[in-house]
């Protein structure tokens, strides 16, 4: 006694759809620039009103906005050296 298993359908049309959507999201992808050293992170900061009042105002004089000039901040702060850096840390701490 042998069994007889019916043969499934398959529609390959389905299938090349499929492909074409696989297809289509390759290059899709690979058009993309890549994200190398452009990733952002969002944070949030808790300032006294009167620092936010020196970086609107800085950024009002310059022509940009507050993240532009809190990027200045950390670069020079970065090229500070390191009793410098100590001693503008020291200052910050009385800031409260």
């Amino acid at each position: 006694m042998s069994l007889k298993l019916k043969k499934p359908n398959i529609q390959t049309k389905n299938n090349l759809d499929i492909k074409k959507i696989d297809t289509t999201r390759f290059i899709a992808e690979g058009d993309r620039r890549p994200d190398l050293g452009r990733k952002l992170t969002p944070s949030t900061f808790r300032l006294p009103s009167f620092i936010i009042d020196i970086l609107e105002d800085e950024a009002a004089r310059i022509g940009q906005n507050k993240t532009m000039v809190l990027k200045a901040a950390i670069l020079a702060y970065s090229k500070l050296d390191e009793n410098s850096k100590n001693t503008w840390l020291l200052e910050s701490m009385k800031i409260q």
